[in-house]
């Protein structure tokens, strides 16, 4: 034993003196293995002498090693696995540098030291070996837990905001990804960075997301020729392997955050051809995610989101891009009191009267308005739950205060898609309900379904709890390609909500055909909403033309700039009593009007002559009773 040690004693001062030519001469036979050359020829000059630096620090570390620091030694060598699996060492590369290394230390101690002494060193190099490869395994299981995550993510999001903020934070977790982040390039081809995670601090949100100058997808263009504009062109995965060493835009502001290497991926719908986001994953390490574990990482997420991408069918109903500075800006305004609701009167066309208003959204950006065609792209689920729950609270409120002025209004308000899987909505509505006395027949929920978020039994169940309340519902923008006729039919809706694109003529009454195609069209969905015994409501009515032609037509009741714009709720009262007696419909000789009644003619004449087919069909079909003449 003691011979042993004394063995050990002379390993130890022999590597103070041999350790860095052994890591020289170690260096130079690793630098005729074609995958451990690739990987030093990513390194500068520097960061090449701290790596050999490293090594001969560990050779002597593992020379002076004592029982109580065994410990620590496990916790070095599998972060010097993790990186070496990182920056792209492949496992069997690592085994047989490792067989290098010890006939290096071989030929170059062996005349210093006892072979007992040399068995020892030895084995501490395999215990280093195995925890190295322990690490890893340790980086395949996360990948694994991480890709899990991704897939639920993939199949459980409700729409492209909520896709990108999940995934992104659950990249951003895993510990070889420094910055993960992912945007698309506007429609002049600048790049906007929408949404960025990092666990290194959170200067890098803000530097990524607001490079100078920004990426842009076009070639001829040095901001284009990064990874991002040529993975967005090429549709294939691009690298930068080294900040450093390999000149790319914006490498001065990657490399002061810490980050060394980058992959820019691509994302897209199988059956599409071209790049609809590119997801970035930043390294602090050099290696550009170039091992075998991370090219089979990669390329799972990248089929992965892109499968989220057809699944959410984001490519067809396509979301404005949002940055996100823009996006924290939005958040931030919706939780503040610049959230505020504006209501829009909804004329019952069989009264004449205005018996109901619309509560919808606004946000105050200094002294703009935006609408929801500009905010609702940078939403988040709860962003969407807080809009919901605040609206639905202020609506019933400004109910209460009509009604002691003497205006009884029924409200409705958009229920979010996210409300058939989350059922925090159906409680807010319940509490509501019971905070504001409102009898739930006076609120109408309106839903508007996307088409690729087809509702299950689970979803169903929860939309009958919503029915069970005692509130309407009603199927919002009925024709615009997101709500279908098959849930019309199962699901319990009270009633319809036409689109306006439906009754849009850009000519009006001058485009005859178009015009009267646009009744035609709203007149045969009133009669199909009818005849399930569901009201019909049509949208965007803005002449007093199109206003007599829905009257004509049978619509229940219509909305639109014709009647009244959306308004705050301390000027609805004074509008209410402005227009309280005074008609609304007119009757006018429009063309609109008269292509409405040449409807209903057209629809009555077609009944009339298929009844008389029928009935000499009927009357052929009859046996010939007469006697036979004699």
């Amino acid at each position: 034993m003691q011979r042993i040690e004394s063995g050990i004693g002379q390993m130890e001062q022999v590597m103070k003196e041999k350790a860095w030519e052994i890591v020289k001469q170690f260096y130079a036979e690793l630098s005729r293995l074609p995958k451990s050359k690739r990987i030093l020829d990513i390194l500068s000059e520097e960061e090449l002498r701290h790596l050999q630096a490293h090594q001969a620090q560990n050779l002597q570390r593992l020379a002076s090693l004592q029982p109580e620091e065994y410990g620590e030694h496990e916790a070095i060598a599998l972060n010097v696995g993790r990186i070496h699996a990182i920056v792209g060492l492949d496992r069997d590369e690592l085994a047989n540098g490792r067989s290098i290394l010890m006939e290096v230390i071989y030929q170059l101690v062996k005349d210093d030291v006892s072979l007992e002494a040399m068995a020892v060193y030895s084995q501490r190099l395999s215990q280093d070996l195995a925890y190295q490869l322990k690490a890893y395994q340790n980086l395949a299981d996360s990948q694994q837990s991480i890709l899990l995550e991704i897939t639920k993510t993939a199949w459980s999001a409700q729409n492209y905001t909520d896709l990108i903020q999940q995934a992104v934070k659950i990249l951003a977790n895993h510990y070889d990804i420094g910055v993960c982040a992912i945007g698309r390039p506007d429609e002049k081809g600048v790049f906007h960075f929408e949404h960025v995670e990092s666990n290194l601090n959170k200067v890098a949100l803000n530097v990524i997301s607001s490079f100078d100058p920004p990426p842009v997808v076009h070639a001829d263009d040095p901001s284009g020729q990064g990874p991002t504009g040529r993975a967005w062109r090429s549709g294939k995965i691009e690298r930068v392997l080294n900040f450093k060493t390999q000149k790319s835009p914006h490498d001065i502001q990657a490399m002061e955050l810490g980050l060394r290497s980058c992959a820019a991926i691509p994302l897209r719908s199988p059956d599409q051809p071209m790049s609809f986001a590119v997801l970035l994953l930043f390294s602090i390490y050099p290696g550009g995610f170039i091992g075998k574990l991370q090219e089979t990482f990669i390329n799972l997420i990248q089929s992965v989101l892109g499968s989220a991408i057809a699944r959410l069918k984001i490519e067809d109903n396509y979301t404005p891009v949002v940055s996100l500075l823009d996006r924290q800006h939005i958040s931030a305004l919706l939780h503040s009191d610049a959230l505020q609701f504006h209501y829009q009167p909804i004329l019952d066309l069989r009264s004449g009267s205005v018996t109901k208003v619309e509560a919808l959204a606004r946000l105050m950006n200094d002294d703009q308005i935006l609408t929801p065609d500009i905010f609702l792209a940078a939403l988040s689920p709860d962003d969407f739950l807080e809009m919901y729950v605040r609206g639905l609270n202020r609506a019933l409120l400004d109910r209460q205060r009509w009604l002691e002025r003497g205006i009884d209004l029924d409200v409705s308000l958009n229920l979010p898609p996210a409300a058939m899987n989350d059922f925090r909505y159906l409680e807010a509505t319940r509490n509501a309900l019971t905070i504001h006395e409102c009898c739930p027949k006076r609120l109408t929920l309106e839903m508007l379904e996307n088409e690729s978020l087809a509702l299950c039994d689970n979803q169903q169940t929860l939309l009958s709890q919503f029915k069970s309340l005692g509130v309407l519902l009603a199927q919002d923008d009925l024709g615009s390609g997101h709500s279908g006729l098959t849930r019309l039919r199962t699901l319990p809706f009270d009633g319809i909500k036409i689109d306006r694109g439906i009754v849009k003529t850009p000519d009006g009454a001058k485009d005859i055909g178009n015009a009267r195609d646009a009744l035609r069209f709203a007149y045969q969905l009133t009669r199909l909403g009818h005849s399930l015994g569901k009201w019909v409501v049509v949208e965007g009515i803005e002449n007093p033309e199109m206003l007599e032609a829905m009257m004509i037509l049978g619509v229940d009741a219509v909305q639109g700039y014709t009647v009244a714009k959306p308004m705050p709720a301390d000027q609805l009262p004074a509008w209410v009593n402005a227009h309280s007696g005074a008609p609304f419909i007119l009757a006018l000789d429009g063309v609109l009007p008269r292509l409405a009644k040449s409807i209903i003619r057209e629809e009555r004449l077609s009944i009339v002559q298929l009844y008389r087919q029928n009935a000499r069909k009927a009357a052929s079909d009859r046996p010939n009773l007469a006697a036979p003449s004699t």
